[in-house]
């Protein structure tokens, strides 16, 4: 059997964005440095890691903010509860004012979209009924840019359905808030992403530094739509922190 190289492991590891930071390799069971793809050491054997790419840090972070055990509400913070919302797969977060507690997603494999519409308002009303929300920040919906092809095209609706779908299920989830008697908010993406300066030429530029944003705040890697919502409850924490100071100035 040939000897293992520094080079093989760095080339084995390479795809999935991994270092090794150790310049000298003796056998399978030495302890090496290496970095995950998210930039924290790891120490750990080439044997260990060979196997599975597993970061610690990551893990620990993953299973902090993910673990679904309620958490009781301090009484000095306001909680918000924000939403990046869709029929299939909802981002969603929890914030005691700029602490994030929780984050996640929330997938309905439903096939009718009214069945999948009630789904999501069912777990809404469960999410509010268990962690006391004392705000619902939604994100607002808009029109892809795609959607200039109607005016153009007049057979074709490609955007307009999922806009349809969209604002349907916008108006059940603001709906559901106010029958829950939780004040709540419509951001627009535009709105949220101005306050954090996150930009972008392309959707797909905007979601990308939002998920850094999200890592710079936190050092959690999250999905696209968990980032969103993590940035939409930190805008709503920010501007609930900043009503509130200005009452507590006028009096």
């Amino acid at each position: 059997m040939a000897r293992i190289r520094i080079e093989d492991i760095q080339a084995e590891i390479a795809p999935d964005n991994w270092k090794l930071l150790s310049d000298t390799y003796e056998n399978l069971d030495k302890e090496l440095v290496f970095e995950c793809n998210e930039g924290h050491k790891v120490y750990a054997p080439w044997k260990t890691i060979r196997q599975k790419r597993e970061c610690p840090i990551c893990k620990q972070n993953f299973k902090k903010l993910n673990d679904l055990t309620i958490i009781q509400k301090p009484k000095d913070k306001k909680r918000v509860l924000a939403l990046d919302q869709a029929t299939h797969i909802s981002g969603w977060s929890i914030f005691d004012d700029e602490d994030l507690i929780k984050f996640g997603l929330y997938e309905t494999t439903l096939k009718e979209t009214e069945e999948r519409i009630n789904e999501v308002k069912n777990w809404l009303i469960n999410m509010a009924l268990n962690w006391k929300p004392d705000y619902i920040y939604i994100e607002d919906i808009q029109l892809q840019q795609h959607s200039k092809k109607i005016v153009e095209e007049p057979d074709n609706i490609v955007g307009v359905t999922t806009y349809k779908v969209l604002a349907q299920l916008q108006g059940v989830l603001i709906d559901t808030a106010y029958e829950l008697k939780i004040p709540f908010r419509v951001v627009s993406p535009s709105t949220w992403r101005a306050h954090f300066k996150i930009n972008g030429k392309t959707k797909a530029d905007k979601k990308k530094s939002a998920q850094l944003k999200v890592k710079e705040w936190y050092d959690v890697s999250v999905t696209n739509d968990e980032a969103d919502a993590v940035c939409i409850g930190r805008y709503g924490a920010d501007k609930i922190k900043i009503s509130n100071e200005i009452v507590e100035w006028g009096e």
